[in-house]
């Protein structure tokens, strides 16, 4: 059961592969996924990204997903797919 203030949150997998992400400037920046779930991700980029930017994360094997930035601090960030995302088991 959820306890008042937990956020719920669906399981995460550890990974670290690299990404672009494609802000809604058109800059492309090179970025590390951190963790993954099929609602969200966290990722390390070298610029600090702006909460509630709209983005696309583009990876040469999986595709390309959009996502919105929901929280930034230093070098991480952590977003939520527009769709749900199939997650490697």
């Amino acid at each position: 059961m959820r306890q008042p203030g937990e956020i719920k949150r669906e399981p995460r997998v550890d990974t670290q592969f690299q990404a672009r992400l494609l802000d809604s400037s058109g800059n492309e920046h090179a970025v590390t996924i951190l963790d993954l779930s099929k609602s969200g991700f966290r990722l390390r980029c070298d610029e600090m990204l702006r909460i509630g930017e709209k983005i696309r994360l583009q990876t040469d094997r999986h595709g390309d997903f959009p996502a919105q930035i929901r929280w930034a601090l230093g070098e991480e960030a952590g977003g939520l797919f527009l769709s749900p995302v199939k997650v490697p088991d």
